[in-house]
């Protein structure tokens, strides 16, 4: 976002961030919004007149020797207001408010998720994006309360600086003067404490970031053996330390200006003002000059308190919409922002069912370099793919193996040349409908909290059993889901309930089954072997080996065993093309995929 964290918003944005959270809150649930912001000004009222004018009635009554009848007749007027009072907002917190907050939470969790499953793969190489994003979705749901509870309470404030400055020009209006001194006076200090804080918790926020992820290291299970068997330990305690050390730093550099402000705002502009100025005032207008009686005294001295703590609180709340707005401004920048790989104004229809040999993917003089990044990671890269082919990507780590394959998925757009689809330019399509044609294994692959049906399925429809059970079975997962009492409804991982576990290779048999289930028309596979022993390694060969002419298979693999089944390899090397042929042409050339073949089967003999 191009907004300056602590630049100061202007009126007029503060309002639309916290308009913007209250309208979504009211078309969500209208009647709870409703009854939250106008509850807490109808219990303030109730409770002034309970423990205020109550007093001071009763007070005059005496004084001046009213009828004891009225003071009763006042009382029972008194006790069945406020027990209805008591009924009703109990009604409200046990029935209605749980309800509505939650429709409120989906209807924010709703935009953002939205936002968050089509937004640019690009999005998550930006450090500053991407932490934006975290602070998005870590603080919405509760700056939904925050916000709602702030213009309760100006709302409140409103009312009762209504009521109280009624009371007080009716009985003593000089008593205004001292309520507007305080209030200008600790308003103007708690905008700037208000601001020192925000910058503390923006200053923060990083560091408890990276405090967190150590804390995860330490209690996730994917940790436990290194961390037990190594001395990595180590260097996590001492990353904490400085974690602490950094939380500490920030704290004494700016927590001491945010101490001396609240101590002039409270004692200098509150208590000294009030408490001491304002009593000896209204002792002086009772005792010497007579002007008000003891009931208005006292109310005039609780009056007063009140709307002490009412402009405190009120001058806090309009301070608190900027600090709201300032994180809403992270929010709706967040689901404001632009998608850049998008589908075509005037999409042309895609064609699944081509000719077998025919031209099905093709780059032309292709480069890509990352988000802030100061090489290119592919290079003018030039290659073909045919339908029905098995195609293999080789090459060391860092040679943009795995940047190509998301290139041809259209998770990124090239910076030049082009990507076709049956002599098309990928861009022409629909991007749902061009991505549909693939189905995929990554290396960082994920099995979820889910059923083993649930997790090869891997959306919220109705599973083909058929479908299923031969995917399972080509993906190699047959043998492990026979020891699975409840089948394919086995529930997976220990997060939630007493699940299954599985080992690295029977994860990725099932990822494997998941991409195999998937009635796509290009399968693509990234170091599908990797966590397979040799002879699930053949197997899932074969498996490739086996599949129709209709599917085209492309997969990235260091392991050259795996190549020799391949139509065609790319060898690729530092971003760039440099072989491209059958396993027994490149064996011919004796270039660099023949050194690197021959590296890996010395191992072996």
């Amino acid at each position: 976002m191009k907004r300056d964290v602590n630049e100061k918003m202007s009126v007029r944005r503060t309002l639309a961030n916290n308009l913007f959270i209250l309208s979504l809150a009211f078309k969500a649930a209208p009647f709870t919004t409703i009854a939250l912001l106008l509850l807490a000004a109808f219990d303030s009222v109730i409770v002034y007149f309970e423990h205020t004018y109550q007093i001071v009635y009763i007070i005059d009554a005496i004084q001046f020797e009213k009828p004891f009848l009225s003071v009763v007749n006042f009382l029972v007027i008194m006790f069945v207001i406020v027990s209805f009072k008591i009924i009703f907002m109990q009604f409200i917190d046990a029935r209605v408010t749980p309800k509505g907050k939650e429709k409120i939470y989906r209807a924010l969790r709703e935009k953002l998720y939205s936002k968050a499953k089509n937004m640019d793969i690009s999005c998550y190489d930006n450090p500053k994006f991407f932490n934006d994003f975290v602070f998005a979705m870590n603080n919405a749901t509760s700056r939904v309360d925050a916000v709602i509870d702030t213009a309760a309470n100006l709302i409140s404030g409103v009312v009762m600086l209504i009521v109280l400055g009624g009371y007080m020009m009716l009985t003593d209006s000089i008593s205004i003067i001292f309520v507007i001194v305080s209030f200008l006076l600790a308003f103007l200090l708690r905008i700037k404490t208000s601001k020192k804080e925000f910058s503390l918790n923006q200053a923060l926020n990083p560091i408890f970031r990276k405090r967190d992820y150590i804390n995860r290291i330490f209690y996730l299970p994917d940790y436990v053996k290194e961390i037990r068997l190594s001395k990595v330990k180590e260097r996590l305690y001492e990353d904490y330390k400085g974690t602490e050390q950094n939380v500490y730093r920030e704290l004494k550099k700016k927590t001491k200006k945010i101490a001396v402000l609240e101590f002039f705002r409270e004692y200098l502009m509150e208590s000294f003002i009030f408490d001491l100025v304002y009593l000896l005032y209204l002792m002086f207008m009772t005792i010497v000059r007579s002007a008000i009686s003891f009931g208005a005294l006292f109310g005039l001295y609780r009056s007063a308190q009140w709307a002490r703590d009412t402009i405190s609180g009120f001058s806090q709340s309009i301070a608190q919409l900027q600090e709201h707005s300032l994180y809403i401004e992270k929010v709706r920048g967040f689901l404001k922002n632009e998608q850049t790989v998008i589908s075509s104004e005037n999409p042309k229809p895609l064609v699944r069912n081509i000719s077998t040999s025919s031209v099905l993917l093709e780059m032309r003089n292709v480069s890509f370099t990352y988000p802030g990044a100061s090489e290119p990671t592919l290079k003018d890269v030039s290659l073909t793919v045919n339908s029905g082919e098995r195609i293999a990507i080789v090459g060391y780590n860092g040679a943009g193996k795995t940047t190509l394959v998301k290139l041809f998925m259209r998770l990124y757009d090239p910076d030049n040349g082009e990507i076709c689809y049956k002599g098309d330019n990928i861009r022409n399509y629909k991007i749902n409908e061009y991505r549909d044609l693939f189905s995929t294994l990554f290396q960082d692959y994920q099995i979820y909290a889910a059923t083993v049906a649930e997790n090869i399925l891997a959306s919220d429809g109705t599973p083909d059993e058929n479908r299923l059970i031969r995917s399972i079975e080509q993906g190699g997962f047959s043998e492990r889901l026979a020891q699975m009492p409840q089948g394919v409804k086995t529930q997976l991982t220990k997060e939630f309930t007493e699940g299954e576990e599985l080992s690295g290779g029977e994860k990725q048999k099932l990822a494997t089954s998941r991409s195999l289930y998937k009635e796509s028309t290009i399968i693509i596979l990234d170091e599908p072997s990797s966590a397979l022993d040799p002879i699930a390694e053949y197997e899932l060969n074969n498996t490739m080996l086996r599949l129709g002419s209709d599917k085209t298979v492309i997969f990235i693999s260091h392991r050259l065993s795996t190549t020799k089944m391949a139509d065609k390899i790319y060898m690729f090397e530092n971003g760039s093309l440099i072989e491209s042929g059958s396993h027994e042409s490149l064996l011919t050339l004796n270039g660099k995929y023949a050194k690197m073949y021959q590296l890996q089967a010395e191992k072996y003999r």
